[in-house]
């Protein structure tokens, strides 16, 4: 009878160490796919975003984002359980393309195009937050791109001066995944001086709960974020000179009829 327990117990301790070493590897498993490898294939390619055109008459001027020159970045404040630390993580992206018209005769009717950002780009001092938010949260290999369609400029100056910054708000419709909310930017732009770039930087913040990917919290490691998520984009705009939009479409008729749609 002792021979036939010891042989239970001997098979219940083998089976239950079996079991927790399946969940042992799953556990690991998950926990590398999602914080370590397997590598994100990201496409660093700058998005297209559609164009604007100057009117013939008058003086309309199309300045149009230099990615080279700009930066989209996320700021938001994460608490880790285990020790109860503190951090406020910045990511950035490069992949932004945009139009900006600016109507020298009548300034009010200056337009803000669709801007376009590739938020599967965004880039941390953490590649494993990098993986888990686009896996996770932002799904951004299904879901690349963010779009911000402006619907409304306000406090736009009646005359704005080159060489001086001014101010206005830009109202519009941001789309992130397959959410979209209306968010305002508050926006500070300098006209050069001989009116070939515009440089500003826009303001912004957004909940994270309004688009679904957020307030995030994992378990590897133990941490939560805040709901809001701040955003800064600092940009160069550069001036399209009259027939720029038709050489480029002589030059890659796709591109240009992807940017037009």
């Amino acid at each position: 009878m002792a021979a036939i327990f010891k042989n239970k117990t001997r098979r219940t301790l083998f089976i239950g160490a079996a079991v927790l070493a399946l969940v042992g590897l799953g556990i690991g498993l998950y926990a590398f796919d999602t914080f370590i490898g397997f590598s994100d294939d990201i496409d660093e390619n700058p998005p297209v975003a559609p164009t604007l055109e100057a009117a013939a008459q008058g003086r309309q001027v199309v300045y149009r984002i230099d990615a080279t020159q700009s930066e989209v970045r996320y700021n938001i404040d994460e608490v880790f359980l285990d020790d109860n630390t503190l951090a406020s993580p910045v990511g950035r992206t490069q992949g932004i393309a945009g139009d900006v018209l600016i109507d020298f005769e009548n300034p009010q009717a200056s337009q803000v195009g669709t801007v376009v950002i590739n938020i599967e780009q965004f880039a941390s001092d953490s590649g494993l937050r990098d993986r888990a938010i686009r896996r996770n949260w932002l799904e951004s290999s299904t879901y690349p791109e963010a779009t911000f369609v402006p619907r409304e400029i306000l406090d736009f100056p009646a005359e704005p001066v080159p060489g001086e910054p001014f101010t206005f708000r830009m109202v519009g419709d941001l789309t992130v995944k397959t959410t979209t909310a209306e968010e305002t930017w508050e926006v500070e732009v300098t006209l050069a001086e001989d009116e070939s770039t515009l440089t500003g930087q826009a303001r912004t913040a957004i909940l994270l709960s309004t688009y679904d990917v957020g307030p995030i919290e994992q378990t590897i490691p133990p941490l939560r974020t805040e709901d809001e998520l701040r955003l800064e984009f600092d940009f160069v705009a550069l001036r399209v000179e009259p027939g720029a939009l038709e050489a480029s479409a002589e030059a890659d008729p796709a591109a240009t009829a992807e940017a037009e749609t």
